[in-house]
């Protein structure tokens, strides 16, 4: 796996301020679906559990469905470190797919691990806020495939696009099967999940 550790850099205190609301009105918002359902709660509802206005909402979501998705500061910041240290002298496919590993790594902590599967179990629950994330994974990706056509060049675009929807699918199946057997009651080891999907992909590629 491609070593790529850079440490994030310091975030200023208004920065720090300003994800720090956002975590807190998606914290609210993921409450309200959990007990309402999304159809049963607005936007008015979120902001007032929040302690904020409907129009301060809009600064940091675009819609309540996107607010389900709690974030992270410190795996954010981790992710876009990684992808600042990527390099076009080491070889695409290590580097996407140590990417990916390390986002699942860094939901070791447990709060982290708590939060994340309670949006899975929403998104599964709930297509409209799967649709909703589907989206918000699109606008990523694309930033990142544009970040990788920088370094690699143009000329490889059909290959970074089809290794970054690929092994982002593979993540996306790797954290619904986490989210799935918890449901269950059965403990399931994330990483090792994802390396499994890693592996039966690899297994398929090579025919």
């Amino acid at each position: 796996m491609t070593d790529v550790t850079t440490a994030p850099e310091p975030l200023g205190l208004r920065e720090r301020r300003r994800l720090q609301t956002e975590r807190e009105i998606a914290l609210a918002a993921l409450t309200l679906f959990e007990e309402r359902g999304v159809d049963g709660t607005t936007v008015d509802d979120i902001a007032a559990a929040a302690g904020i206005s409907g129009r301060t909402f809009f600064r940091y979501f675009g819609s309540k469905e996107l607010a389900a998705y709690v974030p992270d500061v410190e795996i954010d910041l981790g992710i876009a470190a990684r992808i600042e240290a990527l390099s076009a002298d080491r070889p695409l496919v290590p580097q996407v797919e140590a990417l990916w590993r390390a986002v699942v790594e860094g939901l070791g902590r447990d709060e982290a691990r708590s939060v994340l599967l309670r949006v899975r179990r929403l998104s599964l629950a709930e297509p409209s806020v799967r649709m909703a994330g589907l989206h918000r994974d699109e606008q990523r990706t694309d930033a990142l495939v544009q970040h990788l056509l920088a370094l690699y060049g143009p000329e490889r675009e059909v290959e970074v696009r089809l290794v970054v929807e690929v092994s982002l699918a593979c993540l996306r199946v790797a954290l619904d099967t986490w989210a799935v057997a918890a449901d269950r009651g059965r403990e399931v080891d994330l990483v090792a999940t994802y390396d499994t999907c890693m592996a039966s992909l690899h297994t398929l590629t090579r025919g």
